[in-house]
């Protein structure tokens, strides 16, 4: 009599981590560079699904233009490194940078990028080429002022999210493979452009939708063996 509820309590377990999912996406749909999230579920011995992980989507944003030279998209595979606060390096795809006070080139939570560039000061421009190289207009001249570089993984949807917009390796996305934009699998980089994010709102509507209803319906199959139980004590007293 109780397999039913245990069911139906991983049904609603599951239903409720959906809706999270959704809402957390749909808050960040004007989040520069933001993968939507995707529950993964699987089915338990005992009856029922179980979440097992979130995996982020990785399918290319839209470019948008800001004619702003440190806003920087991927075009194609590939993650910005930065230094996150605990000292490691994360991962993003948000390509909105700035210059801090020393002329570093940082995020806008102020996380410097990997490896560190520094913008020579009074410049009269900064360019950034496609092949990530970051150069600086200076009194003597162009001034070549470093260098991005992306990471790989061989399995990018493994990263798991570190808040900010920010990704950390993990056991299941793999060790990164970095490397200079354009070189193997890389994509190029897009100076004066930001990536969207990929979130469609008519398919997180969607996914709400069929979250609530299964809710719902576990509501009402544990209401359903509640009575059913109910009763058969009433009759046993």
């Amino acid at each position: 009599m109780l397999g039913p509820i245990f069911s139906a309590l991983t049904g609603l377990n599951n239903a409720s981590k959906r809706l999270a999912n959704s809402a957390n996406n749909l808050a960040n749909i004007q989040t520069s560079g933001f993968k939507k999230g995707e529950v993964n579920s699987v089915e338990n011995k005992s009856g029922g699904t179980s979440v097992s992980s979130i995996s982020k989507i990785n399918t290319q944003g839209s470019l948008i233009p800001t004619n702003n030279p440190l806003d920087l998209a991927i075009e194609g595979n590939g993650f910005f490194q930065v230094a996150n606060p605990n000292g490691g390096a994360s991962f993003t795809r948000s390509g909105s940078f700035k210059l801090d006070g020393a002329g570093q080139v940082v995020d806008a939570s102020g996380n410097a990028l990997i490896p560190e560039i520094n913008v020579p000061a009074g410049n009269n421009g900064i360019s950034v080429g496609e092949n990530g190289q970051v150069s600086a207009q200076t009194a003597a001249g162009l001034e070549v002022a470093g260098q991005i570089q992306l990471a790989s993984f061989n399995n990018p949807s493994g990263l798991s999210a570190a808040g900010g917009n920010l990704l950390n390796e993990s056991a299941a996305s793999g060790a990164p493979v970095v490397g200079n934009p354009g070189e193997g699998n890389l994509g190029g980089v897009l100076s004066g452009f930001l990536e969207g994010s990929n979130v469609d709102i008519a398919e997180e509507m969607v996914d709400q939708i069929v979250a609530k209803a299964a809710f719902k319906a576990n509501i009402n199959v544990i209401k359903a063996n509640d009575e059913m139980i109910g009763n058969l004590l009433d009759i046993k007293s």
